[in-house]
């Protein structure tokens, strides 16, 4: 009775540790926590076990080795759980199988008083030198800390053998013992990796422990008349106890001040984001908001380097946004982005690895050929993130197609590299996206609500004109035969010149301002084109013009009114041979390759190219000298590519040149499409 009171104490204040522990594990999920949760219930064990081992005969003996089997499994418990192997369940229980059964048979055969060294011998060996060697294979790489370790666990282990040997077991438990709650401390400090009241506690409670054992033995040999009370002794396991706790604490203390800081951070992301979605939506010009862009990216995420590609109406990209490169990588980004084209984003997507609804991880070996700048950032291996990897966002039109990307590199942290820390990037690159197409739009309706407003004062002007200009024709032509040979016919038949080009101009006016039904057949480029050259195959010899052309195999017949395709084909041909005429090299190139749906045409020169890109397409805008143009050509051709339902674009190219890229539908499509309609 008088032991129970004794213990009593102990063992309900170990009780409410093991029910703390067993609680805690309801709001922290891990590993480490379940093996301190059953160490802790083993030391309980230990505890209530000691009451009965005053009961003589084999009961006794049972409780006697229960009691000190929990105690030595409870120390194996404490060393799986700060193992660097803790979280892999099959390790951590074939070391506990390994250590756990040795340290059962160690204690059965003190308590009954059993001797067989070979037994002993086997069962230290498997502690001192088996469970290292198992520790070790688990380590990914040899540390000199491990062999600060090993090396006198080794020693220790031959010396407990030895005494095995000799019959002598009580310095391998001791030993056993002792390093069983040793480790633990020195493992603790490594694991917890800061100076925090908990980590104190828990690591200096497990060496002052370990230090009870051999202790113990010390006082006794030396002071053996020095009574201390048995609580003292217990004191370290109340440290260590009331030290995890705290330690527990501790952590969530920190997960909280962590998931508050990334709150903040993505509050301050949004709210950045949101800034910079509202001016896009409210029609701001997109390349005065790109350097912000990138900027925020870098600011409110993780990736240290951001750029934005887009594309060009030939779809060549370049750089119009940047944040997180030094200057000289700037140039380097310019350069290599001028050499990519729009499809090289699809490509690049077809390569990577999908990480969110619109987010692709690039790999290093695939990221170079894709304007991939050197990272002077080094990161730890692991599987999110390798030096040189990328992330790219494609910035999608209506149509489907890219028209630039989002190109991220050099994260912070790589465990944050997924799809939640994405998301919010996709949001802005979604808006930029949809900026990107109605800016290109509202260009286009801006455009065509010109032109169609001056078709319409063309038409009336151009009506109200040609019936006194077919009079001052028809009647110079009755003085000319009244007139004599002589000065006066020759000014007269001037006139009639000049009256006749003015009734052609006006008919190219109608022409333009004329909304007809056209025909759509399914017609091929390479024989247009033949036709069209030949037509001025005379004024490209003699200006001693080359002409490259470069038509994709099997390109698909286009839905086209030939006549008219004929008339924008001899037109861009036209203004390329006359911007050639004071040039040096001549050269006018033509390409066509399909694009999806559609066939891309593209006419480039090496003359001057355009003064002012805003008005090529603005009717009697010329930069041809006085009497040479009308400066109808390119608004004519811009008319008839947009009632066959393509585009037309107009850019100029470096060093010298200009460039007109004409978009139609291929044949198929279009047909397909009235079938449906029908």
């Amino acid at each position: 009775m008088a032991a129970l009171l004794d213990k009593l104490p102990t063992i309900l204040i170990l009780a409410v540790l093991v029910g703390i522990f067993v609680a805690l594990r309801r709001h922290v999920q891990s590993t480490r926590l379940w093996l301190w949760t059953f160490a802790w219930f083993l030391v309980f064990v230990h505890f209530f076990a000691e009451l009965f081992e005053q009961i003589r005969g084999v009961t006794g003996g049972i409780f006697e080795s229960v009691s000190w089997s929990a105690l030595q499994l409870a120390a194996m418990f404490f060393v799986a759980s700060l193992s660097a192997f803790q979280e892999d369940r099959r390790k951590t229980w074939t070391f506990l199988a390994l250590t756990g059964i040795s340290a059962i048979i160690i204690n059965t055969a003190i308590s009954f008083s059993l001797d067989s060294w070979p037994v002993f011998a086997l069962c230290f060996a498997t502690i001192f030198f088996g469970a290292p060697v198992l520790a070790m294979t688990y380590q990914r790489k040899a540390s000199p800390a491990m062999a600060l370790w090993t090396i006198p666990v080794f020693a220790i282990g031959a010396w407990v053998i030895y005494d095995a040997w000799h019959h002598s077991y009580d310095t391998g438990w001791v030993a056993a013992m002792t390093l069983g709650y040793g480790f633990p401390g020195l493992l603790f400090w490594k694991r917890y990796d800061r100076k925090s009241a908990g980590v104190i506690a828990s690591a200096c409670g497990f060496l002052f422990w370990a230090a009870v054992f051999p202790g113990g033995i010390l006082i006794r040999h030396f002071f053996p008349d020095l009574k201390l009370n048995d609580e003292l002794w217990n004191t370290p396991k109340y440290f260590v106890a009331f030290g995890m706790v705290l330690t527990l604490l501790e952590d969530k203390s920190d997960v909280l001040d962590a998931a508050s800081r990334r709150e903040h951070k993505l509050n301050e992301q949004l709210q950045k984001f949101a800034s910079i979605t509202s001016r896009l939506l409210t029609g701001t010009e997109v390349n005065s908001l790109c350097n912000e862009i990138a900027q925020a990216i870098t600011e409110t995420s993780t990736f240290q380097r951001a750029s934005i590609l887009l594309s060009t109406d030939d779809g060549s990209l370049y750089v119009a946004g940047h944040s997180g490169f030094i200057e000289e990588d700037v140039v380097e980004l310019k350069s290599e982005a001028a050499l990519l084209k729009v499809t090289d984003i699809a490509d690049a997507c077809q390569l990577a690895t999908k990480l969110g609804q619109n987010s692709f991880l690039l790999r290093s070996k695939d990221a170079h050929h894709y304007c991939s700048i050197p990272s002077r950032a080094e990161f730890p291996p692991n599987s999110n993130w390798q030096k040189g990897d990328k992330m790219i966002v494609p910035l999608p039109s209506t149509r489907g197609a890219p028209v630039g990307c989002l190109a991220l590199d050099d994260p912070r942290d790589t465990n944050r590299v997924g799809e939640q820390e994405m998301s919010k990037i996709e949001l802005l690159s979604g808006d930029l996206a949809v900026t990107i197409g109605n800016t290109a739009l509202h260009r286009q309706l801006v455009r065509s609500e010109k032109l169609a407003a001056i078709g319409q004062l063309v038409a009336g002007v151009a009506h109200e004109l040609n019936n006194p200009l077919a009079s001052i024709v028809g009647y110079s032509e009755l003085l000319g035969d009244e007139i004599p040979p002589g000065p006066s016919q020759q000014k007269l038949e001037k006139l009639v010149r000049e009256a006749r080009r003015m009734k052609k101009i006006i008919e190219n006016l109608l022409r333009f301002a004329r909304h007809s039904n056209l025909e759509k057949k399914s017609a091929s480029l390479p024989g247009l084109l033949q036709d069209v050259i030949s037509l001025r195959e005379y004024h490209i010899r003699s200006l001693n013009i080359e002409v490259q052309v470069k038509i994709e195999q099997d390109l698909p017949h286009i839905a086209l009114d030939e006549d008219q395709f004929k008339q924008i084909l001899l037109n861009l041909l036209n203004n390329s041979i006359d911007a050639l005429e004071h040039s040096s090299p001549k050269r006018i190139r033509v390409e066509a390759n399909r694009q999806g749906e559609r066939v891309a045409i593209r006419f480039e020169d090496s003359g001057p190219g355009f003064t002012d890109l805003n008005r090529v397409f603005d009717p009697f805008y010329t930069t041809k000298p006085v009497g040479k143009g009308t400066g109808l050509g390119l608004s004519i051709c811009y008319g008839i590519v947009k009632e066959h339902g393509g585009d037309v674009y107009a850019m100029n190219i470096e060093p010298s040149g200009a460039r007109i890229v004409l978009e139609l539908p291929v044949y198929s499509s279009v047909s397909l499409a009235a079938a449906a309609i029908v």
